[in-house]
Parts: C-alpha cells; sequence; structure tokens
C-alpha cells in the first residue's frame, strides 16, 4: 500500500495530452463517423435484411466504434509518449 504512484501511460502531471481527454475525443468522433457512416451501411445490408437495415447498421456501427476509437486512441498515445 506503501507504492502509490501514477498509472501506467499516464502522466504524473496533468497537461493538454492526458489521455483521458484523448480518449474521449476520439470515442466521439468516431461515434459521429458511425452516425455519419450508416446511411451508407443501411444502403448495403438492405438486401439482406430488408426495411430493418438502418436501425441494424447504426446498431453495428455504435457497437464496433469504441473498438476502433480505442485502437487510434492508443496508436496517438503510443505515437506522442515515444518520442
Amino acid at each position: 500500500m506503501e507504492e502509490v504512484g501514477t498509472l501506467p501511460m499516464r502522466r504524473e502531471h496533468k497537461g493538454r495530452l492526458s489521455t483521458p481527454w484523448l480518449d474521449r475525443m476520439c470515442l466521439s468522433l468516431t461515434l459521429i463517423g458511425a452516425y455519419l457512416l450508416s446511411p451508407l451501411l443501411s444502403s448495403i445490408i438492405k438486401d439482406y435484411v430488408g426495411q430493418n437495415s438502418g436501425i441494424i447498421s447504426l446498431i453495428i456501427l455504435i457497437l464496433i466504434s469504441p473498438l476502433v476509437g480505442d485502437f487510434i486512441s492508443i496508436r496517438i498515445t503510443n505515437r506522442i509518449y515515444n518520442k
């Protein structure tokens, strides 16, 4: 209990490039991108799913976007801290 330190890949002092804000920004951008790509995916899967293709494409993209946002955030964080 005496060995208290910062979390891995986190700065000791708060700053502009701290990862929680970067994670939130990447997640927000991927969710916006998912919303914008939803009509395209909907038109692609319309032959297979039918009239429910709009809601299904939106659900698929909302489920995938956190994974993509986390991947992008990790890449950016590694690029920043490995310089």
